[in-house]
Formats: C-alpha cells, sequence, structure tokens
C-alpha cells in the first residue's frame, strides 16, 4: 500500500510538472546556474543539457545496476528547427569549459616538451648513425602526448574518436549543438559509429584495429557522455529507425519553436559569461578531487527506493508497451537505467556540496523524486521521436478511413497489426478526421 500510495503520489506531482518547481530543489551547484538565465525554454534546455555535460565530468561515481557497475553518463539529444532557439545548450557546455581548457592546456605544455624532447633525439641519433660502436644502444625515441581534452570534437572520424578517448582513459563528452557540423559528419563516417554508441552507453569493450599504422585500439571501459542538437531530419542520418538500438539510449527533448522575438538587450543577460564561468571554476574542482580519487565512491539507493524503482519502472514498460508499441520496450528498459544515472548525478553533487563525499553515498527522496520527475517528462519527447521515425503514411490514412467506416480499434490492430495505443493517437481528433460515428470505439 505504502508503495501505491508513492505512485499516486508521483503521477500526481508529474501531471502539474513545473521546471521551476523541479529546479528549486535541485544540487545547489545545477541550482544557481539555471536561476541565471532569464527564459523558461533557456532553462529546461540548459538543465537537459547540463545533466549530460555533468554526466561527463563525475569520474570515480560507481552504482550496481542489474549487476553491473556503472557510471552516471548519459546520452542526450535535443531537437529543435533552424535557428530555434538552442542557447540554453551552449551554456550548458559551458559547465565543463574549465576542465576542458586545464586539459588542452597541459596537452600544449606537454607537447612543448615533447619538441624539445624530439631535437634533442634527433641529434643523440645522428651522432648514433655516425659512431662505430656496435655495442653502442641507440636513443629512446620520446613518445607523442595524448591530445588530452573534455569535450570530444563530434566532427570526427571513427578512428579519431576511439584515438581521442583512448588518450583521455576511454572518458570524454561528445558534445555538437549546431546541427549542420553533426550532420556533415554523419554523411561522412559518423554514421558507422551508432554500434560504439550502443556499446559505450554500457560501457562494453571497445576496440579498433587500424591496418595503415598496423595499431589496435582497445578501450576497455569507455565512460562517454554524449549531448547532440540538430533538427529531425538531421537526427535521421544517426537514427533512421525506431529499431535502431540507439534510439532507446538517448534522453530526447523536443525544443518548441518561440514565435515570440525575446528581449535581446535584457540587462540581466550581461553577466551570463561571467556567471557561467564561475560555475565551471566550480565544477572544475569537483572534478579534480574526485579524478584524484584512489578508489571510487559508491552510490546506491535505500531499500524503499529500490522497491518503489522496480515498482515504478514495470507499470511503465507496461504502459508504454500498452499505449505505443512493444518495439518501445527498450526505451522502457533504458529509462530505468537513465533515471539511476539522473539520481547518481544529483547524489554526487549533493554529497560535495554538504561536504559528505565519502566513500558511500546514498540517494535522498527529494533526489530519488525529481529523476523520476525528470524522466516522465522526457518520456514524452521520445514518443513523439517514436512517431516521427516510425512514421507510416499510407497506414495512417487506411486507419482512419476504416474508424470512419465505424471499424473498432480491435478489428483494425487485428487486420493492419498495429497497437491500439497507436490506433488511438492516429485516431486522437477523431471527430476532426472522421466524418463518420464509429459505433465501436474499442
Amino acid at each position: 500500500m505504502k508503495n501505491e500510495n508513492f505512485i499516486t503520489g508521483f503521477e500526481n506531482h508529474i501531471n502539474n510538472f513545473s521546471i521551476d518547481s523541479i529546479i528549486q530543489e535541485l544540487p545547489e551547484m545545477l541550482k544557481t546556474p539555471s536561476n541565471y538565465l532569464v527564459e523558461e525554454t533557456e532553462k529546461e534546455v540548459f538543465l537537459i543539457g547540463a545533466i549530460g555535460v555533468v554526466s561527463g565530468m563525475l569520474p570515480n561515481i560507481k552504482g550496481m545496476y542489474s549487476g553491473k557497475w556503472i557510471s552516471p553518463n548519459l546520452f542526450v539529444y535535443v531537437l529543435a528547427g533552424y535557428g530555434g532557439g538552442k542557447g540554453g545548450l551552449d551554456y550548458a557546455r559551458e559547465l565543463g569549459k574549465q576542465i576542458h581548457k586545464a586539459k588542452r592546456d597541459e596537452h600544449k605544455k606537454n607537447r612543448v616538451q615533447y619538441l624539445y624532447d624530439m631535437e634533442i633525439y634527433k641529434k643523440a641519433l645522428k651522432e648514433y648513425n655516425k659512431s662505430k660502436e656496435s655495442d653502442a644502444e641507440p636513443p629512446a625515441k620520446p613518445e607523442m602526448p595524448p591530445a588530452l581534452m573534455l569535450f570530444i570534437p563530434a566532427n570526427n572520424s571513427k578512428s579519431g574518436v576511439y584515438q581521442l578517448l583512448e588518450e583521455n582513459d576511454g572518458k570524454g563528452i561528445l558534445f555538437e549543438s549546431e546541427g549542420d557540423t553533426l550532420s556533415d559528419a554523419l554523411k561522412q563516417d559518423f554514421g558507422g559509429f551508432s554500434d560504439t554508441l550502443r556499446k559505450a552507453f554500457h560501457h562494453e569493450y571497445l576496440d579498433l584495429f587500424r591496418r595503415m599504422n598496423n595499431e589496435h585500439i582497445e578501450i576497455k571501459n569507455p565512460e562517454l557522455s554524449v549531448i547532440l542538437s540538430s533538427t529531425f531530419d538531421q537526427l535521421k542520418l544517426l537514427i533512421p529507425s525506431v529499431e535502431n538500438g540507439l534510439y532507446s539510449r538517448f534522453l530526447f527533448y523536443e525544443l518548441k519553436q518561440n514565435n515570440k522575438f525575446i528581449d535581446v538587450f535584457d540587462d540581466r543577460k550581461k553577466k551570463y559569461q561571467e556567471l557561467f564561468d564561475n560555475a565551471g571554476k566550480r565544477f572544475e574542482t569537483l572534478y579534480d578531487k574526485l579524478k584524484n580519487l584512489s578508489t571510487p565512491i559508491f552510490f546506491r539507493l535505500t531499500n524503499e527506493q529500490q522497491e518503489k524503482f522496480v515498482k515504478i519502472f514495470d507499470e511503465k514498460k507496461a504502459q508504454i508497451i500498452d499505449e505505443v508499441d512493444v518495439t518501445m520496450a527498450g526505451t522502457a528498459n533504458r529509462l530505468g537505467i537513465i533515471a539511476f544515472r539522473i539520481m547518481m548525478i544529483f547524489t554526487t553533487l549533493r554529497a560535495y556540496e554538504k561536504g559528505t563525499l565519502n566513500n558511500s553515498i546514498i540517494c535522498n527522496d527529494t533526489d530519488f523524486n525529481n529523476a523520476l520527475q525528470i524522466v516522465k517528462r522526457l518520456e514524452k519527447h521520445a514518443k513523439t521521436v517514436y512517431e516521427y521515425l516510425n512514421v507510416q503514411p499510407e497506414k495512417k490514412e487506411l486507419v482512419i478511413s476504416m474508424r470512419k467506416a465505424g471499424a473498432s480499434m480491435s478489428d483494425i490492430s487485428r487486420t493492419l497489426e498495429i497497437n491500439k495505443g497507436t490506433i488511438s493517437k492516429w485516431c486522437k481528433n477523431i471527430n476532426s478526421n472522421c466524418t463518420g460515428n464509429p459505433s465501436n470505439p474499442k
């Protein structure tokens, strides 16, 4: 009964969803930068993007999920039209800017040393080749320093991404907010990268052999976060259909077109850059602390939360399959792991803020509920993407025609092998779509 009351309360809370109400309950490190933004849409886009970015900046945080240790890494996809107002997503990237800059600065420093060492090596090699001493050891050639970075360019080849992951201990954030750049990359080599993303989502072993250099790249436990943005048409280059396993691994957010011209002279926006720079510095301090740990910090839910979690997602899976299609079962399963990872993120930030980031961290009910709210909210966006990728214009017209003729949804479902939930959605405006009055709505 206790679990049922919880679920009922949770569903009621979802129906009254407010991004501001969630923001005010977030850990300060997400709450504060979210409140910097003026526009409501910007706040929501920022929060979704920020969760994705932060998921790639928490090394040494582990949680046990379905018998396997996982990290908080998330895949986020923001869909919008051209000029759709994705500014909030770029501010989300600012949270990792300081970490990325520190890594690039370290790489530049290492490269200067490498070039210096190469000059010494060349001179020593020249002297060695002149020498008559057969017993002398040849000089050791310096190794090129790894290309350290946090943000891995999306406009890249598959082998390029593998190499950058390997050089960064299997960790990184693939971030691209420009649809055209992403589209160009997908048209080249990135389209074949889908299998890599599917494996990386679950931290599965990655390897690649390059014959040209006789080089075998191995990444045993990839920790990759992905934040992408594009139009719906560009999305299909990466995820052509719902049968593609990559669809269920992304947290989708559809940005509605804002027909109102925003106030570009709002004085409150003048300090955006300074404010987000400061937010980024705080995340850099946390990142450095976690990176230097000798052993991971382990995250877990309370026993009661575990029971609620299983019950909620069991019911959610049945509901999604019933309302949409059995092909959404994978999405239902992965919404669970996505929710768990969001809980990991919130709990880590809150523990750090309270000074309780010890060997073990436990999720509180506020972070547990807010993670579920966000997933529930974005589940609706996933259904929108599903319908776009699964669109069948001819079949939809046939369904509406059959309803006009008075056929029941059961008859249509059996005849055309379409889920009732899909039929219901296609005919939800049946009075306007259909001139007939179906005698049997079931």
